[in-house]
């Protein structure tokens, strides 16, 4: 149900983009206890993940449903992400590639989800299980009890955990997540904190396949011994028309010799965008720990929270 849903919604979605009198239409108010995404006091709307339908939820903090080769169908399998109004409205990306075409969440997408796994051991796993893709719709939020799984969000349990990034070495794989509104809005801000996976990336590092891994990025060095490690994530906002009106960046760790320390955000913060007339957003990620035939090494992750538009 939540499927047909959704695949109506895209078709809904992609016709009114063609039809720039919709987005002139008076949104409805429709505050009630199942929602959030109605008038806050000072006018604005803040869109929140709790109340998203329970099926959109991630099952397992490696989001088995958010892929097709974990056993779901391509029916069965979440593509889209939105709320009861579809103010904000989010799809999974399809990439084509000389192994086919994939549209999963490693195509790049925004993912549901309620886990806040901070160790292996809350999780009954062992070893580097916390900061490795098995866990990568984990939210490293210290506020929230390890491994409780609840109230883990900004404002609630619920969260999204954005992936994906372009570069010159990405676009074959991968796309940025893109997520937008039914209208042009005033995006004020959101709420954001690093995933598990990034965060025990950023400070320990790890390794995947035979010769592949990431550096922490306190150990991310010239050849001068001077260290240049840092990780960012970029949002871009796009008007109706599909243009990009502003990039706002956001440090998410930065331990570059000459620039003051930036330490991993481990608790929700906020991040101020104030852009007009947005439709839609992008995420990208940049970083100094780059392979340069496969690109960033630090995992392209980032939870948010509590969009407010206006």
């Amino acid at each position: 149900m939540a499927m047909a849903v959704a695949a109506m919604a895209a078709v809904t979605f992609a016709a009114c983009n063609a039809d720039n009198d919709y987005f002139a239409e008076p949104r409805q108010n429709a505050a009630n206890p199942d929602t959030r995404s109605a008038e806050n006091p000072d006018g604005t709307l803040t869109v929140t993940f709790d109340d998203f339908d329970r099926t959109m939820m991630a099952y397992t903090p490696r989001a088995d449903n958010y892929y097709s080769y974990y056993g779901f169908s391509k029916d069965d399998q979440i593509t889209a992400i939105y709320d009861p109004l579809y103010t904000f409205v989010s799809y999974m990306n399809t990439v084509e590639n000389s192994y086919g075409t994939f549209t999963e969440f490693s195509s790049g997408a925004i993912a549901l989800s309620k886990y806040n796994y901070r160790s292996s051991a809350a999780a009954g796993e062992s070893g580097s299980w916390w900061y490795t893709f098995d866990n990568q719709c984990s939210v490293y939020n210290t506020a929230s009890v390890d491994g409780s799984n609840e109230n883990a969000g900004h404002s609630g349990s619920n969260f999204a955990v954005v992936y994906g990034y372009s570069d010159n070495s990405s676009t074959e794989w991968i796309e940025q997540p893109e997520f937008y509104f039914d209208m042009p809005y005033t995006f004020k801000g959101l709420w954001y904190c690093n995933s598990s996976y990034v965060y025990g990336v950023i400070e320990n590092g790890n390794r995947f396949g035979s010769s592949g891994g990431a550096t922490a990025l306190k150990d991310l060095k010239d050849s001068e011994g001077r260290n240049i490690g840092y990780f960012e994530a970029v949002v871009e906002c796009y008007d109706i028309d599909g243009n990009l009106i502003a990039a706002k960046t956001k440090l998410l760790a930065d331990y570059r010799y000459d620039r003051p320390t930036v330490e991993p955000v481990t608790t929700w913060t906020y991040w101020d965008i104030d852009v007009e007339g947005v439709q839609s957003v992008k995420f990208n990620f940049t970083g100094s720990d780059v392979d340069p035939d496969y690109g960033l090494n630090t995992p392209a992750y980032l939870c948010i929270d509590d969009i407010t538009i206006e």
